[in-house]
């Protein structure tokens, strides 16, 4: 008996012992890892009316309490503009985010939380660090710095790659 990606790697190793299977054993892990806490999620935030990268704008916003600029926003989220502006008019509408005009750049603008965004965004914050957390509590602490640390340096050696 194993999770569901052994399951498949072990169905690959009896019809293809030749290949290589590292890469499927550890990236099907994460990518189920990520699916089942998107649907968590998902569910804790639809009562809400939010999506999770709308979770993504307002956090940001609640860890800059000056406000950020929508281009260093989208570089801090790595989302497109238009990806950006679909977000902010669906969280202004909400009454979560507000623009306010830039005082440097007349053109320009500041996004801040509204106050019921400086309300939610907390509650909600918690909660999905409670899921994530949850996802994790069958490890031992040690278990989950170490997986933290060998993830971080997974990423930064893919990252250092692509640049």
């Amino acid at each position: 008996m194993g999770d569901h990606v052994a399951i498949g790697v072990e169905e690959w190793r009896r019809l293809h012992p030749d290949l290589d299977l590292a890469g499927m054993e550890v990236f099907g892990r994460v990518y189920r890892l990520a699916r089942l806490a998107d649907l968590r999620r998902t569910a804790l935030l639809e009562p809400y009316g939010l999506q999770v990268g709308d979770v993504d704008v307002l956090a940001a916003l609640w860890r800059h309490r000056d406000g950020l600029r929508p281009l260093e926003l989208r570089r801090a989220m790595m989302i497109g503009s238009g990806t950006l502006t679909a977000r902010l008019d669906r969280l202004e509408v909400m009454d979560l985010v507000v623009r306010h005009p830039d005082p440097q750049d007349r053109r320009g603008r500041i996004l801040r939380l509204a106050p019921e965004g400086e309300r939610l965004t907390p509650e909600v914050v918690v909660q999905l660090l409670e899921i994530e957390n949850g996802l994790l509590e069958p490890l031992p602490p040690s278990v989950q710095v170490r997986l933290a640390k060998d993830l971080q340096s997974l990423l930064e050696a893919t990252e250092n790659e692509s640049t």
